[in-house]
């Protein structure tokens, strides 16, 4: 089970956690559906079929329930990225590195209750500062398939990656039904790039 340090209650029972879960997933749901200004914590405990005070046993207000949503996607993000820039799966064609992204992050928004509201307020837009973690993972990405590009380069490349990866991000959840199209068509701009890095390194 995830952290969660701004749960006020550490779940430690089955029923415990349970409720929980169901808390965040209705939280989740009703920011999707009405926004985070329009969402009320008396929407979330009824959508979890708890009641109110269950929901502030767990959390102080709103706040922490949005902050928690938002580092269970970074944590689920993060565990993602780890997996897909190890040495392995970097041995595959970059077109197989983006296509396994694609797949993993179309599963994630479509599980994940809250994708689209903490997408549309920005709150777990991908970072660009030159120490963010995924910018190094990307950099990286970037140089084991267009080597040769100048570290300047390399890390304006990475920052355009990212930039166009979180638009896409964006216009996939906000599709709806159309999701797998944008999605696809997010496999194609991001392999378009790196083909066209791998070019320009050549």
């Amino acid at each position: 089970m995830p952290a969660d340090p701004l749960v006020r209650v550490r779940a430690q029972q089955t029923r415990s956690r349970a409720t929980l879960e169901r808390i965040l997933i209705s939280a989740g749901r009703i920011f999707d559906e009405v926004g985070f200004e329009a969402a009320t914590m008396e929407a979330i405990a009824i959508g979890a079929e708890v009641s109110i005070g269950s929901v502030y046993r767990f959390f102080n207000d709103k706040q922490s329930l949005i902050l928690t949503l938002a580092d269970r996607w970074k944590a689920q993000c993060d565990e993602m990225f780890a997996q897909l820039y190890t040495p392995e799966s970097l041995a595959r064609e970059a077109d197989a590195v983006i296509d396994e992204f694609i797949t993993w992050l179309g599963q994630l928004l479509h599980d994940f209750a809250g994708a689209l509201a903490l997408l549309s307020a920005d709150l777990v837009a991908p970072q660009r500062s030159e120490n963010d973690a995924w910018t190094r993972e990307v950099e990286r990405f970037i140089d084991h398939y267009a080597p040769g590009l100048a570290p300047n380069r390399r890390r304006t490349a990475a920052h355009t990656y990212i930039s166009v990866t979180g638009a896409l991000m964006v216009a996939a959840v906000n599709a709806g039904a159309q999701m797998e199209r944008h999605l696809r068509e997010a496999r194609s701009v991001l392999g378009g790039y790196i083909h066209e890095l791998t070019r320009e390194a050549s």
